[in-house]
C-alpha cells in the first residue's frame, strides 16, 4: 500500500514539473516571436544623402529588429545571416550556427522595451562591438536575411531585400487599411533607424493616446495585476482538483485492498464452517489462515489517515527545569582510620 501511494506522488510531481517545463518553453519561444527585422538599410558608395553613421563615424549597411511586444525582451545570444545555406533542414544546430552572427550578451541596449527598436551594423567588423555582425550586405543586387533563436534552430524572420537605390531603404510598415504589415521601398527621407518606420503613424498614434489617458500606467497596472491574479487563481484551482483527484484515486486503491482482504477473509471463515461440519482434521489450518487473515486487515487500517495533525501542549513536560541545569556538589564520606 505505501509503495502504490509512492508511485502515485511521483506520478504527480513529474506530471507537475513537466507541465511547468511546457509553460516556460511556450513562454520563451512566444517571447523570441515578438522580435522582427523591421527596416533594412544598404550603404552605397554613390550614396551622399545618408548621414547615419555608427560609434565610429562610418557610414556601413544596417538592419533593425524591433520588439513588436508591450513587454521588455532580449535579443541577445539571438544569430544574425545572409547565408541562405541555413534554411537546409539537414543541418545541426551547431552547424547552422557556425554559419550565422550571433548577438552577443552583456550589453544593456539589447535589452528592449515595449515596441523599442536595435540597429546592427552589416560591416563585417564584429570586434567593435555588440551591435557590429560578421557578414556585409552587397550593393546593386538582392539581399538574403534571417534571423533564428538561441537555440539555432527556430527561424524567427527571413526577408530577400530587393535592389534599391542610393540612400533608400526597406521597411515593414503598416498598412492602415488591412490591418496588416507590408514591406515597401521607402525614400531616403523617410529612412528611421532607430525610430518607428514611415507609414506606421496609427500605431504610434494609439501609444500616444494610451500615454495621454493613462500618463502614469496605472490602467496598465491594474490590467497586468489582474491577468497575474486570474493565472494564479486558474493554478490553484487546478492544482486543488488534482491534488483531490490524487486524494480519492489513493483512498480507492485503499479501499479496494482491504474489501479483498475482507472478502478473503470471509471465504476462509465458510472454509472454516465448511470443515467443522465434516470434522475434517484441517480445523487447525483454517483457524491460523483466518488469524493471519484478521490480522492483516486490522493491521492495515492505519494507512488511512484522516490527513489531520493534533499538536497536544503538555504542561508538565520538565525539558526546561532549571533543576536539570543545576550542578550537584559531591558528598563527602568520612571514612574511620582503622588502622590503630
Amino acid at each position: 500500500m505505501p509503495e502504490n501511494n509512492l508511485h502515485i506522488k511521483m506520478k504527480f510531481r513529474l506530471l507537475s514539473l513537466f507541465t511547468l517545463l511546457l509553460v516556460s518553453v511556450g513562454m520563451s519561444a512566444q517571447g523570441a516571436f515578438d522580435f522582427k527585422i523591421s527596416e533594412v538599410y544598404i550603404a552605397n558608395p554613390a550614396d551622399t544623402l545618408s548621414g547615419y553613421q555608427d560609434e565610429y563615424g562610418e557610414t556601413s549597411s544596417w538592419i533593425e529588429i524591433e520588439n513588436t511586444s508591450y513587454t521588455t525582451r532580449n535579443i541577445r545570444n539571438c544569430f544574425l545571416t545572409n547565408n541562405k545555406a541555413v534554411l537546409d533542414e539537414n543541418l545541426s544546430a551547431p552547424e547552422r550556427i557556425a554559419l550565422m552572427s550571433v548577438i552577443k550578451e552583456g550589453d544593456e541596449r539589447t535589452n528592449l522595451g515595449a515596441k523599442q527598436r536595435i540597429t546592427f551594423y552589416a560591416d563585417n567588423k564584429v570586434n567593435r562591438g555588440t551591435l557590429h555582425l560578421g557578414f556585409k550586405l552587397e550593393p546593386g543586387k538582392e539581399n538574403f536575411i534571417a534571423f533564428f533563436d538561441g537555440n539555432g534552430v527556430t527561424l524567427l524572420d527571413t526577408l530577400t531585400v530587393p535592389v534599391l537605390e542610393p540612400g533608400y531603404s526597406y521597411s515593414r510598415i503598416l498598412n492602415a487599411e488591412t490591418g496588416e504589415y507590408e514591406w515597401k521601398v521607402t525614400s531616403p527621407e523617410m529612412v528611421t533607424p532607430g525610430s518607428p518606420n514611415a507609414g506606421g503613424k496609427e500605431e504610434v498614434d494609439k501609444i500616444k493616446e494610451w500615454k495621454e489617458k493613462d500618463p502614469h500606467g496605472f490602467s496598465m497596472a491594474i490590467i497586468s495585476m489582474a491577468i497575474v491574479f486570474s493565472c494564479l487563481a486558474l493554478l490553484y484551482v487546478f492544482f486543488h482538483v488534482f491534488g483531490w483527484i490524487l486524494n480519492r484515486m489513493t483512498t480507492l486503491s485503499r479501499v479496494k485492498a482491504i474489501r479483498k482482504i475482507h472478502d478473503s477473509a470471509a471465504k476462509v471463515v465458510v472454509m472454516a464452517k465448511d470443515g467443522k461440519e465434516t470434522k475434517g482434521i484441517e480445523m487447525e489450518n483454517y483457524v491460523a489462515v483466518i488469524s493471519m487473515a484478521l490480522h492483516e486487515y486490522y493491521g492495515n487500517t492505519h494507512d488511512i489517515e484522516s490527513g489531520i495533525l493534533t499538536i497536544r501542549h503538555d504542561d508538565h513536560t520538565a525539558w526546561d527545569s532549571k533543576d536539570h541545569a543545576m550542578r550537584q556538589s559531591p558528598i563527602h564520606h568520612h571514612i574511620p582510620n582503622t588502622s590503630m
